[in-house]
C-alpha cells in the first residue's frame, strides 16, 4: 500500500508560486538595471493626463514630469506610473498554465486597465489637491494603494475566469 504524502495536492500551487516568484524577481533585476523602463512608464504616464486634461479643456501646463493644474501640481515619479502593478500582474499571468495566446491576452488586456485604473487614479488626486488638499494624504496615501492593488486581483481574477472557460489542448 502506498502513502500519499500532504505535500502532492499543492505541489501546482508551490510550482506556480515559486514562478511568480522567478518571474518578479527578474522584473525587479530588469527595472533596477535598465532605467529606460521607469523612464517610459513617467512619460506614458504623463502624456496621457497631460492629453485628457487638454481634451477636456482643462487648463495644464507642463515642466518635464510635473504637471501644473489650477492651484495644484503634481510630480510624476516612477511609484505614480503603472509599470510596478503591471509587473507583478505579468508574473502572475506568466507563472499560470495557460497557452501563449491566452497570455498573451491577458498580458495586452491587464497593461490597458492597469493604465487606464492609474490615470483616473491621478485624475482624481488631482482633483482631490485641487478641491480637497486636506484629503490628500489619505487618497493617495491608503484609498489608491489599497485600490491598486485591488484593481490587479481583479483584472488577474478576470482572465483567470476567462482562461478557465476554455480547455487548454493536451
Amino acid at each position: 500500500m502506498t502513502r500519499r504524502t500532504s505535500a502532492a495536492p499543492h505541489r501546482p500551487i508551490i510550482v506556480f508560486l515559486l514562478k511568480c516568484l522567478v518571474y518578479w524577481g527578474v522584473a525587479l533585476w530588469g527595472v533596477s538595471r535598465v532605467p529606460a523602463i521607469e523612464e517610459a512608464g513617467i512619460r506614458l504616464t504623463v502624456g496621457t493626463l497631460q492629453g485628457l486634461l487638454s481634451l477636456m479643456h482643462i487648463s495644464v501646463q507642463r515642466s518635464e514630469n510635473v504637471l501644473f493644474v489650477g492651484n495644484a501640481n503634481v510630480e510624476i515619479v516612477s511609484d505614480c506610473s503603472p509599470h510596478m502593478p503591471y509587473l507583478i500582474f505579468a508574473a502572475v499571468v506568466l507563472a499560470f498554465p495557460a497557452t501563449w495566446k491566452q497570455r498573451l491576452i491577458g498580458l495586452t488586456l491587464g497593461a490597458v486597465v492597469i493604465h487606464v485604473f492609474n490615470i483616473v487614479r491621478i485624475l482624481t488626486l488631482i482633483g482631490v489637491l485641487v478641491w480637497r488638499r486636506n484629503w490628500f494624504d489619505f487618497a493617495h496615501v491608503y484609498l489608491w494603494q489599497t485600490g491598486t492593488i485591488l484593481v490587479v486581483f481583479a483584472t488577474f481574477a478576470v482572465w483567470l475566469r476567462t482562461v478557465a472557460a476554455r480547455p487548454r489542448p493536451a
